[in-house]
């Protein structure tokens, strides 16, 4: 097993996350064929003595820190805006990227982030929809694949938590200089999970879009270098529904928001076909819902899915599995793909990220113009 030097850039939650990942890759999986190994970390001077504790060297220099010799791996889990400049920096210096989602905060950032990426083939680009790694959806993914219930009819999915409410100041996440909103936040997941597991995107949209909280306190850095709060107006949504079309006839629905009390991260989708259904929600991660018309009793059945279908590790039947498994499980399925092994399940690329992208700018532009909107318009 060789090593491989990991830097990360950006050690807030993300960031602390992650670390602890790389440090179990290869005590959960005996057969990973990479050691990841703490190189350097890219902090903020508050953030540096949590990384030095966690054995982590502290930059306080990003561009440094992509490009110097001490790591081959560069994990971004900086804001969205600062995901373009890292990623092209990392990949000029032939190392591998994995990225926090979404991509980019344009579209025209992600396409020449693709671009770079697949012309250094030997380069692993990784995107960390997470929620690939959940066993569940893998099985869901299996049973599509295997045509179990026909064609796909209909489908819903969401994704919602509470805390972007009025008490809420401004963060970068509000910012749309620095991210992209609910949508690029949350929306994205729903937009790649539906392709994981039915292997469709829309090809066309209808959607309509909203900020509840109109104005929000910024950290803005003036130009002698302090900082102040500054009540500035917010230009991204708060919340966004879309209904859409699929390329087998099939439709779709799709909601996000931050401002849903109760609801601290939740998600889910339910797909309806010919004949059967099934149903996911992250409340109960470990379990996928089966509707089998041919059953007796016509009811749903409750499939524990890390242990009927478990091709992650895990620590034996009804122990289950949660998020820090799934990001142990994303750093294991790296290390294969940079060894060239065959993935346990797909990894999102770049070019899927770019293409959730492309989704995402169509339903802001339906929005903005209040019409439909077909996929092939967007290049």
């Amino acid at each position: 097993m060789r090593e491989l030097p990991v830097t990360i850039l950006g050690f807030g939650g993300m960031g602390r996350a992650r670390a602890a990942a790389y440090a179990n890759t290869t005590k959960y999986y005996g057969d990973c064929p990479i050691q990841p190994v703490q190189a350097q970390a890219f902090v903020l001077p508050h953030e540096a003595e949590g990384a030095k504790k966690l054995g982590w060297e502290p930059n306080l220099d990003l561009m440094d820190a992509i490009k110097n010799a001490k790591s081959e791996y560069i994990d971004i889990c900086l804001p969205d805006s600062l995901h373009h400049s890292a990623a092209l920096a990392a990949i000029e210096a032939k190392k591998h990227v994995f990225c926090e989602k979404p991509l980019a905060i344009s579209l025209d950032e992600a396409r020449e982030m693709t671009e770079a990426a697949e012309a250094c083939p030997g380069l692993l680009n990784s995107v960390n929809f997470i929620y690939r790694r959940v066993p569940a959806n893998g099985y869901a993914r299996q049973l599509v694949q295997e045509n179990a219930f026909g064609k796909l009819l209909e489908a819903r999915s969401f994704y919602n938590q509470a805390w972007g409410g009025m008490g809420n100041g401004g963060s970068w996440r509000f910012d749309a200089k620095a991210g992209g909103g609910t949508l690029a936040d949350l929306g994205s997941h729903m937009i790649d999970m539906l392709y994981y597991v039915t292997g469709m995107r829309p090809t066309e949209v209808c959607a309509t879009q909203v900020t509840h909280v109109k104005e929000r306190n910024f950290n803005v850095v003036k130009e002698d270098g302090s900082s102040a709060r500054e009540l500035l107006p917010v230009k991204v949504d708060d919340g966004t529904r879309v209904i859409y079309n699929l390329p087998n006839g099939g439709i779709g629905q799709l909601e996000c928001t931050r401002n849903a009390w109760g609801a601290e991260n939740s998600q889910g989708y339910d797909l309806y076909f010919e004949n059967g259904a099934i149903s996911w929600r992250y409340d109960d991660v470990n379990y996928l819902m089966v509707y089998e018309p041919g059953l007796k009793g016509r009811g749903w059945r409750r499939v524990l899915c890390n242990q009927g279908f478990a091709p992650y590790c895990h620590f034996g039947g009804g122990h289950m599995d949660g998020y820090r498994d799934f990001l142990t499980s994303q750093c294991y399925e790296n290390m294969r793909a940079i060894e060239g092994m065959d993935p346990v399940c797909p990894i999102a690329t770049f070019r899927d990220a770019y293409e959730v992208e492309r989704t995402s700018v169509a339903i802001n532009i339906s929005h903005k113009e209040h019409r439909w909107v077909s996929l092939d318009e967007i290049k």
